[in-house]
């Protein structure tokens, strides 16, 4: 016999926040993400998305690094600002998050 019992809310992780969450963690006003801590976005040119999306339909939205179909990311080949589309490539999210952390770690 399969009763549906309602869920209990979750409700942020922060002590002392109430701001109900969709699983478990925090709110979106405690989670910073990842772009927390970087300027990376406001060093981006004003017309970036067009870049961005000139990028993924150039690669037809495949992953430059394993070929999956699923590359919604546009990666900087060399790390730094050059925002050239000879320097920028369709990465799927797992593939640019293990390229990052390399780089981060100066691998």
């Amino acid at each position: 016999m399969s009763t549906n019992v309602p869920r209990a809310k979750q409700v942020c992780a922060t002590v002392g926040c109430l701001q109900t969450v969709k699983a478990r963690g925090k709110c979106a006003r405690h989670d910073p993400g990842p772009w927390a801590g970087s300027d990376r976005r406001s060093r981006l040119p004003s017309n970036w998305t067009t870049i961005r999306l000139r990028v993924l339909r150039r690669d037809r939205f495949t992953c430059q690094r394993c070929g999956s179909g699923d590359a919604n990311q546009v990666d900087h080949i060399v790390r730094g600002d050059d925002h050239s589309l000879e320097n920028l490539q369709a990465l799927c999210g797992p593939c640019h998050k293990r390229k990052t952390l390399r780089e981060r770690l100066g691998a």
